[in-house]
């Protein structure tokens, strides 16, 4: 511990090493009288804490070691008075964001993730994250309301009804994890950076990060079980393997169950994925970047009169991105696949059932009616492709080294990419129904008017014979 005023009058002193000194703080006043200082250096110290003020009278430091030091409390003005930096050598990069003058500043560059911005990098991004998470909370509310309050009265499509009622809940749990980063954004502001380890290991973090993985996973295999289901209905239409009740609530619960573990995962074995949840400042571990394990090595500049870090990676990805690739680039790729190649069979068979028939055949067959429940499904399908499809396709080309994804993709994706299907499926569920009931209101309509002119042609035409 440095006493106040243990410098006073040592105003010659051009350079000091408070090197391995087990400095744990510095206060205002410590350093009072090293007014002439232009180098110092605190490296190797348990440095948890400096106090805004602490360098208000050594304003003409342009040289600063901060490297190997735990500074574990960081202020925006802890360094007020060091407008003259150049150099800073540290290896915490959230130092580096704290002196934008400094000509050089050399840091630990191990994580793809840090930034010096805010946790949304601006403003579009924001407000999209309120609209779009209110949007996905009040739509997917409403699916859900008006379906259990329909549910009696439906006296068909039971089964498909209560698959989509199933993925509003996975949907509105997007909405939810939405709200939470838009608040979280709010709430660290403008030095998000500085708290930016602390958010990413919190259990808010993490439980935010656990509901999106719930909430899309549940979506992607809710998705394959309609895809399964308008399949059977459309290319096998008098098959006895459908869904029926039970059975639907079978494969429902089974596919929550295994959300939820996946979900859990990287807490339930957190001994070997660690941190997934924090591989992201949005607390979703999209494999949209590569991290491998490593060392890093210091090594003493002679030019630049700092010192200077080196990782040393050696090659082999971390379990954490082990198991994001796993879940994005295995398991949603290949239930896309498997959707896209069913709905490519779904429309082949409709093709071919309305050149057989014709375009006379009554369109108010069960038959017609589940081509109309699949090109609905097909919609809504389609929209989350876009969605997803994007991801996989960044996941891929990231991890094969083709390119390098700057980090405020984290924030684009999950605002626009990943979420707003979330958000969209409610409304495309609403606009498509819409469409659907128009359709069979003007059907019914042209069959009265049909059945009207029968009705009056057949009693002209007994008048006629009577007389």
């Amino acid at each position: 511990m440095i006493e106040t005023g243990a410098f006073s009058g040592l105003d010659k002193i051009t350079g000091i090493s408070f090197t391995d000194n087990k400095l744990t703080e510095l206060r205002k006043g410590m350093l009072d009288g090293l007014s002439n200082v232009y180098w110092i250096s605190f490296r190797r110290n348990p440095l948890s804490y400096i106090e805004p003020g602490t360098f208000d009278h050594t304003t003409k430091i342009e040289t600063l070691v901060l490297g190997e030091v735990h500074l574990t409390h960081l202020e925006p003005d802890m360094f007020r008075g060091l407008g003259n930096i150049q150099q800073l050598s540290t290896d915490d990069y959230r130092l580096c964001c704290l002196f934008d003058s400094a000509y050089t500043c050399s840091k630990v560059d191990i994580s793809s993730l840090d930034s010096c911005t805010r946790l949304m990098p601006n403003s579009v991004l924001r407000i999209a994250l309120w609209v779009l998470g209110f949007g996905a909370l009040f739509g997917n509310t409403m699916v859900i309301f008006i379906r259990c309050r329909n549910k009696r009265s439906n006296t068909s499509n039971h089964q498909q009804v209560f698959f989509i009622s199933n993925l509003a809940i996975a949907d509105w749990f997007m909405g939810i994890f939405m709200i939470i980063i838009a608040s979280a954004d709010t709430y660290y502001g403008e030095y998000y950076f500085l708290k930016a380890p602390e958010w990413r290991s919190s259990g808010l973090c993490r439980f935010a990060g656990a509901l999106a993985i719930l909430s899309s996973e549940s979506s992607v295999f809710m998705l394959t079980i309609i895809t399964v289901d308008r399949f059977l209905n459309v290319v096998f239409p008098f098959s006895r393997f459908k869904f029926h009740s039970e059975s639907a609530r079978v494969c429902v619960v089974i596919t929550w169950v295994i959300t939820t573990i996946l979900s859990l995962g990287p807490v339930l074995i957190g001994s070997f994925v660690t941190g997934f949840y924090g591989l992201s400042d949005v607390c979703i571990g999209l494999p949209l970047s590569v991290d491998s394990t490593g060392t890093r090595t210091r090594v003493w500049d002679r030019i630049e009169g700092i010192s200077i870090f080196q990782s040393n990676n050696d090659g082999s990805l971390q379990p954490s991105w082990i198991y994001s690739i796993v879940l994005f680039l295995g398991i949603n790729l290949i239930c896309f696949l498997f959707i896209l190649i069913c709905y490519i069979i779904i429309f082949v068979q409709v093709r071919r059932s309305a050149n057989s028939i014709g375009k006379d055949r009554n369109t108010g067959s069960p038959h017609d009616q589940e081509v109309r429940m699949a090109f609905k499904m097909a919609i809504i399908i389609g929209t989350d492709f876009l969605c997803w499809m994007p991801v996989i396709i960044m996941g891929i080309l990231s991890q094969t080294g083709r390119v390098e994804l700057p980090v405020s993709l984290y924030a684009w994706s999950a605002v626009f990419i990943l979420p707003i299907n979330s958000t969209l499926n409610p409304y495309l569920y609403t606009f498509t129904e819409f469409i659907g009931q128009k359709k069979k209101r003007a059907n019914e309509s042209q069959k009265s008017m049909k059945t009207v002119s029968t009705t009056v042609a057949n009693k002209s035409s007994e008048h006629d014979t009577r007389l």
